[in-house]
């Protein structure tokens, strides 16, 4: 984890231990539920967003021209779903908020035995994670 001379962290938030280990859904009868939270059109763009780096929420809504409780919901669920985690941050004028990094940069779906499997699993080295 690399912070700048601006920025201090304060908190992580992470849902699941860090880890390299992929998150794995398997469904034999609706989609897993990973599957259907990428079918979300705001999803996959915040997720576009963060494959080039990490971004505030702020950052992610004017650039994505959400508004901030639609990226924010967003966010919750990606990381929740363990693609996405968050840093809390404190600017040197005291203000905080959250930075979002993507942790997940790959899926495989399968099939086996009747079964969907989705695999969201890191697929680039990042020396910042």
């Amino acid at each position: 984890m690399s912070t700048s001379h601006d920025d201090a962290v304060v908190h992580s938030h992470e849902p699941r231990e860090p880890t390299d280990d992929p998150v794995i859904a398997r469904t034999s009868g609706e989609p897993p539920d990973l599957l259907t939270l990428l079918d979300d059109e705001y999803a996959r763009r915040i997720l576009g967003l963060l494959s080039e780096g990490s971004h505030r929420g702020r950052e992610l809504s004017e650039r994505c021209e959400f508004s901030r409780p639609t990226v924010y919901r967003r966010l919750n669920r990606l990381e929740d779903a363990g693609l996405v985690r968050s840093e809390l941050r404190i600017d040197p004028d005291g203000n905080h908020c959250k930075e979002f990094f993507l942790v997940r940069d790959a899926l495989r779906i399968s099939f086996d035995d009747g079964r969907l499997t989705v695999a969201a699993h890191t697929e680039t080295v990042d020396d910042a994670r």
